[in-house]
């Protein structure tokens, strides 16, 4: 009996197929490695914006003085809404818990916990993880795995809370459910197992099947890939920001010949584009007030210490002039808060105009700073002048309310080898804004009322 030879052409087809069964097999484990990770650090990017956000949102003052007798006070019941609202801010993440720990000896402390049903009591001990040291040294930072505690199992966003000096006080923990982070990556996981998997086949029947089918099999694997953007897209429509040139362009399509690999590690890139979209977007929420535009207290608190690191290194070269609105009190009394909000809007834009808004910050209700760079005393004095103009043509032809705009305003340059912090440079600014503001009501006769408008 004659042994049946195989033919040349069928050992071409099962070597070819054998060839493609393995580069197929190390594709697909590449792509699993290489978009896992990539899937892995965009979660962790989401967890870190999330208790940026609500650190960044947060009074170091005020946190640092909370005692247990403060519980239920409007100060602990502020920093509880602020908390809150992070989180309720979120409609992508299965986010569980959100509070502020303090350290107290070698351990941390619940100090505000706003859960409504199970909240951590004040002084009660977090369960240690890692990541709360990094946060402490002044470095935001994620788990690495899951810690349990008696409320559940979670992966915690640590960010550090500081002070107006700038130290760290306290640390910001959000908890995400474990499960939710684990099916994230795993079902990213599985999804490209699946494609990989797709892949061997559609690879080790490519010399059986017909052009068409290889075709309608690769345009399949196209339409299951776009799966992997659909958390982000929903992301960046919730918070509708304007997409990057990179993050706005449309998905390349695989086709016949197209680099499969690229076409992937482009969608991942496009993904990672739109997420940092969204933290900038956070970070320019965290630090610009509404109102005005203007930076907001916390904006204010990074630059001063910029600052004072420049004066520490002998580069400092700088002006800071202050403003006060006059009579904005009396206005919120008589004609109600909107107005006075628009005044508060109208004084930030005179500002502006004359002082610029790159370093424009509201530090308070109807308190404006603005600092300068290398300015002399006389070019100080000129910018004032012009905003004296400014705000007396706006009273003249554009203001939309009977009472006149008026603010107080005062300047101070920075003297090399006199001062030694910013904030010596800030109290002869703000004596000389008091000092005018004192001229304004002696010589306009005006009424002077106390409130949270006006300081003295």
């Amino acid at each position: 009996m004659k042994k049946r030879r195989i033919a040349i052409t069928t050992k071409y087809i099962i070597l070819v197929c054998a060839l493609l069964l393995v580069v197929n097999v190390v594709l697909g484990f590449v792509l699993i490695r290489q978009s896992g990770r990539s899937m892995n650090t965009l979660i962790r990017w989401h967890m870190l914006s999330v208790a940026d956000t609500a650190a960044a949102a947060l009074d170091g003052n005020a946190l640092e003085a909370l005692t247990e007798d403060d519980v239920g006070s409007a100060e602990f019941s502020r920093i509880a809404e602020t908390l809150t609202k992070v989180i309720n801010a979120q409609k992508d993440s299965d986010i569980k818990y959100i509070y502020a720990t303090k350290k107290q000896g070698d351990h941390f402390v619940f100090t505000v916990d706003p859960d409504p049903v199970s909240p951590g009591a004040f002084g009660e001990e977090v369960v240690y993880t890692p990541a709360q040291d990094t946060a402490w040294q002044g470095t935001s930072a994620v788990d690495e795995s899951t810690y349990s505690d008696k409320w559940g199992s979670f992966y915690t966003a640590w960010s550090p809370v500081r002070n107006s000096h700038g130290r760290v006080v306290g640390l910001v923990g959000v908890d995400f459910v474990a499960d939710w982070y684990d099916q994230q990556v795993s079902s990213h996981t599985k999804l490209v197992f699946i494609f990989s998997t797709l892949s061997v086949i559609v690879g080790a029947a490519i010399m059986l099947l017909t052009t068409g089918q290889l075709r309608s099999r690769v345009r399949r694997l196209n339409f299951e890939l776009s799966v992997l953007s659909e958390e982000v897209e929903i992301l960046s429509d919730e918070i509708r920001v304007s997409p990057s040139e990179e993050a706005s362009a449309p998905a390349e399509e695989i086709s016949d010949g197209a680099d499969t690999i690229g076409v992937l590690s482009g969608r991942i890139r496009v993904m990672q584009r739109k997420l940092k979209d969204y933290m900038d977007y956070a970070h320019e929420q965290a630090y610009t007030d509404s109102m005005t535009g203007a930076g907001n207290k916390a904006a204010y608190l990074d630059y001063v210490k910029e600052l004072n690191r420049r004066i520490n290194e002998g580069v400092a070269a700088f002006a800071v002039a202050v403003f006060d609105i006059n009579g904005l009190k009396s206005i919120n009394d008589n004609y109600g808060h909107e107005c006075g909000d628009r005044i508060i809007a109208d004084a930030a834009e005179s500002i502006r105009r004359v002082f610029g808004g790159e370093q424009l910050f509201r530090i308070g209700g109807d308190e404006f700073i603005a600092v300068l760079g290398e300015t002399s005393g006389s070019e100080l004095s000129d910018r004032f002048s012009r905003l004296r103009s400014d705000v007396e043509s706006f009273n003249a032809f554009e203001k939309r309310y009977s009472m006149t705009l008026a603010f107080a305003w005062g300047g101070a340059v920075y003297r090399p080898g006199e001062d030694s912090d910013f904030k010596d440079v800030f109290k002869r600014a703000d004596e000389a804004m008091y000092a005018n503001k004192d001229e304004f009501y002696r010589s306009t006769g005006a009424e002077r009322r106390h409130g949270g408008a006006e300081r003295k």
